[in-house]
């Protein structure tokens, strides 16, 4: 993982704890370019340059593009790993709304919603 001036231990503990909150649907604290944030993420992997992605649903904290969520739905959002900082396990509920698919993690390592569903696409209208 590169360049935000984490080290390669921060960005390795970074990956770990998303992908764990993935795979136990257990949402997520995290600084993401200087804003907190509250996630759900569901589909965490990268793109075709290799960046380390995190496909997520915000519902709570700030964003630079938008104010404070907190009585309004949440968003989704595509959100590059190597820009996230301080990131915790959270006990609160886990959170969705319908999408249309995922165009942001092209080579899947961890998916929220990979045992949910018998066939088709997992983030088809989740």
């Amino acid at each position: 993982m590169g360049g935000t001036g984490l080290n390669a231990v921060q960005s390795e503990e970074v990956y770990r704890v998303i992908c764990t909150a993935a795979r136990l649907r257990q949402p997520i604290a995290a600084t993401y370019e200087g804003a907190q944030r509250r996630l759900c993420p569901y589909v965490v992997g990268h793109n075709d340059a290799g960046e380390c992605r995190v496909f997520c649903y915000q519902y709570g904290g700030d964003s630079r593009s938008e104010p404070y969520l907190g009585g309004k739905a949440g968003v989704w959002r595509c959100l590059s790993l190597t820009r996230i900082s301080r990131v915790e396990l959270l006990n609160d509920e886990w959170r969705s709304e319908a999408h249309s698919p995922q165009h942001c993690v092209k080579h899947v390592e961890v998916d929220a919603d990979a045992g949910a569903y018998a066939a088709g696409d997992p983030q088809n209208g989740q």
